[in-house]
């Protein structure tokens, strides 16, 4: 509960709907280690490579 829900995150620029629940608390777990303003652009740029290419969303 300490995750704030936001626009994307590190578990939805790394398979989305092609993993498991456990797996994508895990990834959040290495978004609450590695948090910061430089990851976060990470992410955002990961984020529209992705959307771009639709890679990882299933419906």
């Amino acid at each position: 509960h300490r995750l704030r829900p936001g626009l994307t995150g590190w578990a939805q620029v790394n398979g989305r709907d092609e993993i498991s629940i456990p797996d994508k608390v895990a990834l959040d777990a290495v978004y609450m280690q590695r948090q910061s303003f430089w990851f976060d652009l990470y992410i955002m740029a990961m984020t529209a490579q992705r959307v771009l290419v639709s890679k990882g969303v299933s419906h």
